[in-house]
């Protein structure tokens, strides 16, 4: 039986970036609604002139390259201004890149901002994943093995990966199962 439609879906966000590097920035970002609509926007790394760093491994990976960016992304000012109008101050958004995520948005509001960062909190996804697993399994090494097999179950149903929107959706299907299983409990 499905009840999450009982119980509210927290927001989820994951970040697309130039690199893995120290001077990387967010080319891609979405996030859910507590509906599970997902926003995505691509970023124009070219309104930022310190927004030079780019790594033509990782455009392999997510498959975005800075010219679709110039042509089709946002400026950090629209994008910090959005997020701003949809997501509460001091909500939480879980996103599975944890410190990653965490320094992207922090670039981001630092580029797009007069703030300088933004009103809201992003926290790693086991955060809000691994407590629901803790009502079916109270060993940790278990608890962390059925983890696994639940995020391999949650690839199967979102098979792409590395764009922004399919990754929190991604994170919406994993959510779901662990929430429907610590629901059967």
């Amino acid at each position: 039986m499905d009840r999450i439609s009982d119980i509210a879906m927290p927001r989820f966000l994951d970040i697309e970036a130039s690199s893995l590097s120290m001077d990387s920035y967010p080319i891609e970002i979405a996030w859910s609604d507590p509906s599970g609509a997902i926003e995505s926007h691509l970023i124009n790394p070219y309104a930022v002139d310190e927004w030079i760093d780019w790594d033509y491994n990782a455009q392999q990976i997510h498959g975005i390259s800075r010219k679709q960016c110039r042509e089709q992304g946002v400026h950090p000012s629209y994008l910090c201004s959005r997020m701003n109008q949809v997501i509460t101050q001091g909500e939480i958004l879980y996103a599975d890149g944890g410190a990653f995520d965490e320094n992207w948005i922090d670039v981001l509001y630092s580029a797009g901002s007069s703030l300088g960062h933004a009103q809201f909190r992003v926290v790693h996804s086991d955060a809000v994943m691994l407590p629901l697993l803790m009502k079916i399994e109270h060993d940790e090494k278990k608890r962390w093995q059925l983890y696994e097999t639940l995020k391999l179950e949650a690839r199967a149903i979102v098979k792409e990966r590395h764009r922004a929107s399919v990754d929190v959706q991604y994170l919406i299907e994993l959510w779901k199962l662990c929430i429907n299983m610590s629901e059967a409990v």
